[in-house]
């Protein structure tokens, strides 16, 4: 019979079981504010997309931690008087190190320090008040800007996993090879060694940029990002997977010769839904294998008024928005208004 009170969770979820002296010390820690907060303290809210799992009650401690420091600053602060939007970090497992210096158990981090995470650490990042983000071992991470309505991190190695209840364009996460541009959503982040990322969407959408080379990547889509070339083709994670191989091909095919073959096994497999692959395709295939992509983009979702074929072929913007605008997938207006001002603001 296990008697650790560190692995029976029992007391933490209905009261029962050995009673564990972090838990109570929390406990006591909390119970001045069961009241509710004053009208002007922020209300954070889940999107409800987001997977509810249940979480190990080490991770809801440093969680709850954080939360307490949060909540006494916010309390204590003068109001209107402006200012920064803190980022906070918690400890999960292991020995995280903020700066180089371990991370006891929960810190602020200030703007240009990196948290790093071995291959034994976890840690919790609460995006001012905004968002979490859950950061993988292995991970290298660091705060490049915190105000509100601007936040902005960079990731250059490892995987985290972001869920951003703020409205569209407040957090932006750049990595060595594009930009990803949070649209209100969750979804997991990873670069490898040699910069090159991977992106899955939970809920919500993200918009990828790099040098003019833009992705968007819908709820349910994954996308890759290469140094050096920017976002890739993104699919749904259900298309085929003869069709999402294929994408990687074409992700890194450089001539209508090599275009040729993975290219006609995406315009065979292609599905109605996956239209967001082929409008993509628009701006990544070679110009003489561009008309087959019109049609067979064209034979999945007609294109609506004011788009015509020579227009797409010929290359015009607009008419290429307009078309993406008819997928359901929201419109490009919203997102060039926050990428400009991203980069308006770097």
């Amino acid at each position: 019979m296990n008697t650790d009170p560190l692995d029976d969770e029992s007391y933490l979820w209905d009261g029962t079981g050995p009673v564990d002296a972090d838990v109570a010390q929390l406990q006591a820690l909390l119970a001045p504010l069961a009241a509710p907060p004053p009208d002007d303290l922020p209300r954070l809210s889940l999107p409800v997309s987001a997977p509810l799992t249940r979480v190990p009650w080490r991770s809801w401690l440093a969680a709850a931690a954080v939360a307490v420091v949060s909540l006494g600053a916010a309390w204590l602060a003068p109001r209107g008087t402006g200012g920064g939007d803190p980022w906070r970090v918690a400890r999960v497992e292991g020995t995280p190190t903020i700066g180089a210096a371990p991370l006891a158990r929960h810190s602020a981090v200030a703007a240009g320090r990196w948290l790093d995470t071995d291959a034994t650490s976890t840690a919790v990042m609460f995006v001012g008040k905004i968002g979490r983000i859950e950061v993988a071992p292995g991970s290298r991470l660091r705060v490049r800007t915190a105000a509100p309505g601007d936040h902005r991190a960079e990731l250059v190695r490892g995987t985290i996993e972001a869920q951003i209840w703020a409205p569209p364009g407040q957090f932006v996460i750049d990595t060595p090879s594009a930009t990803a541009i949070d649209l209100g959503c969750a979804y997991t982040l990873t670069v490898d060694a040699q910069g090159r990322g991977l992106i899955t969407v939970q809920g919500g959408w993200v918009g990828f940029e790099y040098d003019g080379r833009e992705a968007f990547i819908p709820a349910g889509a994954t996308g890759r990002t290469y140094p050096g070339r920017g976002p890739g083709i993104p699919s749904y994670v259900e298309a085929s997977a003869a069709l999402r191989e294929a994408v990687d091909v074409l992700d890194l095919a450089g001539d209508a010769a090599a275009q040729a073959v993975p290219l006609a096994v995406v315009l065979r497999e292609a599905r109605p839904e996956d239209a967001l692959t082929l409008w993509h395709l628009l701006t990544r295939v070679d110009p003489t294998l561009l008309p087959l992509v019109v049609d067979r983009l064209h034979a999945l979702v007609a294109m609506p008024p004011g788009v015509t074929r020579d227009g797409v072929i010929a290359g015009d913007r607009a008419m290429r928005d307009l078309w993406w605008d008819s997928l359901g997938l929201g419109t490009t207006s919203w997102w060039r208004t926050w990428r400009q001002q991203w980069n308006e603001g770097r």
